[in-house]
């Protein structure tokens, strides 16, 4: 009985780190507490963020805004009309699946001229894991917007700090150690 305890123990153990990663991608609200609208400064909340493959970003915005995908050069000149993709819903969920740089801007006209635009150099290779909870984004079949699908998490921060889920390679950790621990206590006892 000891050795199929340890057996089962032991493949447990390997599940867990194989499907670690996908518990140490981050979703960063874009714009934090303010969310994504006229007036923030995107460039400052960018820096000293290091976005990587199998990350997130959700963008929380009201009526009379956009999250338009566009080219470089579009983000550079705020031209609008050539999106990549486009959704309007109020909380727009990107995967990042890909290393390069991603680039978005509201597509109401003005309102990236004033601000509402973010561009993101996301880092890492393919083959990390992204969260199960991301979807990818695909053309409606009304209005050209984009459907994406929210993560579980998407709770703006309401203190002003950082809300990308800095803690939860820990949460991921404790949760494995604790699950480890009862079954352990189960197969021996």
């Amino acid at each position: 009985m000891a050795g199929t305890g340890a057996a089962i123990v032991g493949m447990f153990l390997v599940l867990s780190m194989v499907m670690m990663p996908s518990c140490l991608a981050t979703v960063y609200t874009v714009g934090d507490s303010s969310g994504w609208t006229s007036g923030v400064d995107y460039s400052t909340w960018t820096s000293g963020k290091t976005f990587a493959v199998g990350d997130s970003l959700v963008f929380n915005y009201g009526s009379g805004h956009t999250v338009d995908e566009v080219s470089g050069s579009d983000y550079k000149t705020c031209t609008v009309g050539n999106s990549i993709t486009s959704d309007s819903s109020g909380a727009t969920t990107i995967p990042l699946k890909a290393a390069g740089t991603r680039y978005f801007i509201c597509a109401v006209v003005g309102h990236c001229g004033m601000g509402m635009k973010v561009s993101v150099n996301v880092v890492g290779s393919g083959s990390t894991a992204a969260p199960t909870t991301k979807g990818s984004p695909s053309p409606a079949t009304s209005g050209g917007n984009s459907t994406v699908t929210s993560p579980a998490v998407t709770t703006p921060s309401t203190t002003g700090v950082d809300n990308s889920l800095s803690t939860s390679p820990v949460v991921a950790l404790w949760s494995i150690c604790v699950t480890c621990v009862a079954i352990c206590v189960l197969i021996l006892s």
